[in-house]
């Protein structure tokens, strides 16, 4: 499940705080195992394109992947790819 250029629109809000477990590869992606924040639809819209906070490193998700079907339901586990947020790229320069 992808996000378009267009979707990556909510970076500009302040970072969701999520609970990560740790990286892995799948299907030559990395990725990263979170903690869904909140409720949402299996597609993950409501967090594709937004700006997430783990530790102190922001990223915007560009895609989720999961071993399920149906809703994602708050505190599930679910894999995320990630890109660097600009703040986060500003900061480290």
């Amino acid at each position: 499940m992808q996000s378009g250029q267009g979707e990556i629109a909510n970076a500009g809000e302040a970072p969701i705080v999520v609970e990560a477990f740790y990286r892995y590869g799948y299907r030559g992606r990395s990725m990263l195992a979170i903690r869904a924040p909140f409720a949402m639809g299996a597609d993950g819209a409501d967090i594709i394109g937004r700006a997430i906070e783990t530790g102190a490193r922001h990223y915007v998700v560009v895609s989720i992947a999961r071993q399920i079907s149906g809703p994602i339901h708050s505190g599930e586990p679910l894999g995320v790819e990630l890109r660097a947020s600009d703040a986060c790229e500003e900061s480290s320069g």
